[in-house]
């Protein structure tokens, strides 16, 4: 009875791969949202109040995004329409690279403003720069329902109130 017992356990464990057990135990979509949950924009921690770490925030943002989307890459799931996954982890690292880029021209317009003339206008210009992604964002987000993937940029909007520019006034 050991002899056969132990026969089983070597034939299991010499057909297992993580392709197999993967490809039983979860879809594309779960193992993209196992890494795309929750995601955040940036993962470091940088200084605040200087061009210079604005500057390595937008390289966390980018880099944070990457790593995420190289991870999916290499998943042993195959995604159920390659070509529309290829098409959004494009979109998302486009996407992050549009974020970081915005964090950076933010930083820069705040830090210019020397006059009230200046000040009186941040509020527009500020809202611009939020507002660019909101295309791309868009473009990413039907593809996202589409695969059933969740945001991987961490730059969707959570709903914390804030993360609210200007509230709205009562």
């Amino acid at each position: 009875m050991l002899c056969a017992a132990s026969l089983w356990v070597v034939a299991a464990v010499s057909s297992w791969t993580p392709t197999a057990t993967a490809t039983r135990t979860s879809t594309w979509s779960d193992a993209v949202t196992g890494i795309c949950a929750h995601a955040l924009l940036f993962e470091g921690s940088h200084e605040i109040g200087t061009h210079a770490g604005a500057v390595a925030v937008a390289h966390d943002i980018r880099a944070s995004t990457g790593r995420r989307v190289r991870r999916i890459r290499a998943l042993p799931v195959a995604p159920p329409n390659p070509g529309l996954a290829s098409r959004w982890l494009v979109l998302e690292q486009r996407l992050a690279a549009l974020y970081a880029t915005s964090y950076v021209r933010i930083f820069d317009a705040i830090d210019a403003v020397e006059t009230p003339s200046q000040r009186a206008e941040l509020p527009a210009i500020l809202r611009r720069l939020l507002d660019a992604p909101d295309p791309l964002r868009a473009k990413a987000g039907r593809l996202e329902l589409r695969l059933r993937a969740p945001d991987c940029t961490g730059g969707e909007a959570t709903g914390d109130p804030t993360m609210v520019i200007d509230p709205p006034q009562p």
